[in-house]
C-alpha cells in the first residue's frame, strides 16, 4: 500500500514527466554521473540498477559506456513511461526503493542520483540495495541535498514532499550499518558554472550568491 509520502513523490514527479522541467532535471544530472566513467571498470559492469531512474537518462549513458543489462525503478509511473521510450531494453519497474521487486544478488552495480533523500526510511532503502547487489558489487550514490550543502536547504521549502537531510557522516554510518564497511565519501563539483548574466532566479535558486554557494559545496558522492 502506498504511503502518503510515496503518493506525494509520485504526484510531484508525474507532474514533471515529459515536460521541459523534467528533461532539464535529467540532463542536469549528467555532470554527477561523469566520475563513473573512470571509477567503474566497465568490463565488469554486467547488470546495472538505477534507483530513482526518472526518464532513463542515466541508464542510457551507462549503456553507452558499456553496461550489458539495465534495470531501473522509479516511484513515478509517468517517469517510467518516459524511460521505456528512452531505454526500451531495460527492466523498468514502478515502485519503492524500500521494497525492491528483484531477487537477492541480482546486480553487479547499483547507482542512484538525487533520489534517496525522498525516502521515508533511508536505512530500509539502503538495506534493500545491499540485498539486491552482489557481494562484490559496486554502489554509487550522488546527492546534492545534504546537510553540508547549506545552499540546497531552501529546496525543502519549495517542494510538497518530506526530504531527509543527512550529513556525510550520517550517510556513511547508515551505509556501514547495512553491510557496506568500505563506504567512502567525496565531492563532485560541476565544471560548468553560469555567469551572473546567464543566471535566472527561481524558487530553488533565489539569488546568484546562493547558486554559487551550491556549486562550491558540490554533490555528495558515496561509493561502496
Amino acid at each position: 500500500m502506498k504511503t502518503e509520502q510515496h503518493q506525494k513523490v509520485n504526484t510531484l514527479f508525474n507532474s514533471w514527466a515529459g515536460t521541459e522541467r523534467g528533461e532539464r532535471m535529467a540532463l542536469g544530472h549528467d555532470p554527477l554521473l561523469q566520475p563513473l566513467k573512470t571509477d567503474w571498470n566497465w568490463g565488469e559492469v554486467e547488470a546495472v540498477l538505477d534507483l530513482g531512474c526518472g526518464n532513463g537518462r542515466a541508464l542510457s549513458l551507462v549503456q553507452h559506456w558499456g553496461a550489458k543489462a539495465l534495470a531501473g525503478l522509479d516511484v513515478s509511473d509517468k517517469m517510467i513511461a518516459e524511460a521505456k521510450k528512452n531505454v526500451p531494453t531495460a527492466d523498468l519497474q514502478v515502485g519503492s526503493i524500500e521494497a525492491l521487486p528483484w531477487a537477492d544478488n541480482c546486480f553487479s552495480h547499483v547507482l542512484s542520483v538525487e533520489a534517496l533523500y525522498y525516502l521515508e526510511d533511508p536505512h530500509q532503502g539502503l538495506a534493500e540495495i545491499r540485498r539486491v547487489l552482489k557481494a562484490e558489487g559496486r554502489l554509487a550514490i550522488m546527492i546534492e541535498f545534504f546537510a553540508e550543502n547549506e545552499a540546497s536547504h531552501v529546496w525543502a521549502k519549495n517542494l510538497p514532499t518530506a526530504m531527509v537531510i543527512w550529513s556525510e557522516a550520517e550517510w556513511l554510518a547508515a551505509l556501514k550499518k547495512v553491510g557496506f564497511p568500505n563506504a567512502k565519501a567525496s565531492r563532485i563539483r560541476r565544471t560548468t558554472v553560469k555567469s551572473e548574466e546567464e543566471f535566472q532566479p527561481s524558487p530553488s535558486f533565489p539569488s546568484y550568491a546562493q547558486y554559487l554557494a551550491y556549486v562550491e559545496a558540490g554533490a555528495l558522492y558515496l561509493q561502496a
